[in-house]
Order: structure tokens, then C-alpha cells, then sequence
């Protein structure tokens, strides 16, 4: 069986949003207001720590697949772990920032900076994807612990997809290595990749956002 790994490479932001940290420390926070420093700094720590776990996910599933001397479980594993927590950081980021944009507290401007061009991880179809992936790692856990879970009930993600026949080859196929899986749900790694980097984007945007207050 030969395999493809399809998982994007997020270049963009290697050193995730240094810029706003350097503001914060010696322009001041972003508003006058705590809640709205609050929202703001923890959606950026977290869009960063986003970043982090998908590149380490991305590192390890690589390693696993690469190994062909053993059955590098380990590997697996860690992809495992890094993908659960990129999701959950993702989720959690998403409803900072849609408390942000409705804030009362927040300034307009911000405000109208963050609805700019509609981004897309926060339609209803996303939020509730991701919502839903969370709350089914947060389920299992729970399950596990109880000892209330049927036997063969997947209990954590799966990076998984489609295996096909290769026509020319007797009896090769193909796995395509292309999505997380856990139950009958679903994210490809292509979807998660555009989520993160237009959050990315958005962090750039409270980066860039002037005026600060001064210390």
C-alpha cells in the first residue's frame, strides 16, 4: 500500500503574532476596557497555539507514516494529541472572537475591522463542526471514565481516507491521507488549513488595529 499524506503546510506566521505582544508591553493594550484586552489577548494566544499543535500534528503523522522499520504507535499518538488540541484551541478561539464583535464594551472600529469581508469560521456550519468535534473528544473522555462506551466505539480522532486500487499495479492501492475522523463526523485537513490561516488573517488585523492607549 503506498500512502499520501494530504495535510497543507501553514508557512505563513511562523513565529505565530509577536507584534501584538511587543504592542501590548509598549503601546498599551488594545482598549481602556479589561474585557475586551481579555477577548483580544486570548484569541491571539490561542490562534498561536492553533498554529503550533498543527505543525507539530503535521511533524508527527509524518514520522508515523515514514517509518518503515516499525510501527511507530508513538508518533501516532502524538499527531493524535496535537490534532485534539489544535481543534479545541480553534474552538475556543472562534468564541472569543464572536464575543468580540458583538462586545458593547469593544470600540466600533474594532469591531468593523472584524466583520470585515464575512470570514467564513464563523458561519453556523463551521462553529457547530468544530463545536461538535470538541464535544465528542470531551464525550469519550467522560464515557471512558464511566465505562459506559460500546465496544469498538472509536475513542479519540483518526487521520483517515479513501483507499483505492491502483490500476496498473495488481493488487497495490493507494490510502490517501486526508482528513480527521472520530465517529460518523468529519474535517479534511485541507478545511481545518483554511480555517486557521483566515483566523491567522483576522489576528493580523487586531495586530495592525490603531489607536492603542498609551501607559
Amino acid at each position: 500500500m503506498y500512502v499520501s499524506i494530504e495535510l497543507p503546510d501553514i508557512n505563513e506566521y511562523p513565529n505565530g503574532f509577536p507584534e501584538y505582544w511587543l504592542n501590548c508591553i509598549f503601546n498599551g493594550p488594545i482598549s481602556t476596557d479589561y474585557r475586551v484586552n481579555s477577548l483580544v489577548s486570548t484569541y491571539v494566544r490561542l490562534v498561536e497555539a492553533s498554529l503550533i499543535e498543527y505543525r507539530l500534528a503535521h511533524v508527527r503523522l509524518g514520522e508515523f507514516w515514514k517509518t518503515h522499520d516499525s510501527i511507530n504507535i508513538g508518533a501516532m499518538n502524538k499527531a493524535i494529541s496535537h490534532f485534539e488540541a489544535c481543534i479545541l484551541n480553534m474552538h475556543r478561539a472562534i468564541r472569543c472572537f464572536v464575543r468580540l464583535r458583538r462586545s458593547p464594551y469593544a470600540p466600533q472600529e474594532l469591531k468593523d475591522l472584524l466583520r470585515k469581508d464575512k470570514p467564513s469560521f464563523v458561519a453556523d456550519k463551521i462553529t457547530d463542526r468544530l463545536a461538535n468535534v470538541r464535544d465528542a473528544i470531551h464525550h469519550f473522555d467522560e464515557m471512558i471514565l464511566k465505562e459506559e462506551f460500546p465496544e469498538g466505539a472509536p475513542i479519540a480522532l483518526k487521520p483517515d481516507g479513501p483507499e483505492s486500487l491502483i490500476a496498473d499495479e495488481n493488487g497495490q492501492s493507494l490510502k490517501i491521507i486526508d482528513r480527521l475522523m472520530i465517529g460518523k463526523m468529519e474535517i479534511t485537513f485541507s478545511e481545518l488549513a483554511e480555517w486557521l490561516v483566515e483566523m491567522s488573517h483576522y489576528t493580523e488585523i487586531i495586530c495592525r488595529y490603531k489607536p492603542r492607549v498609551a501607559l
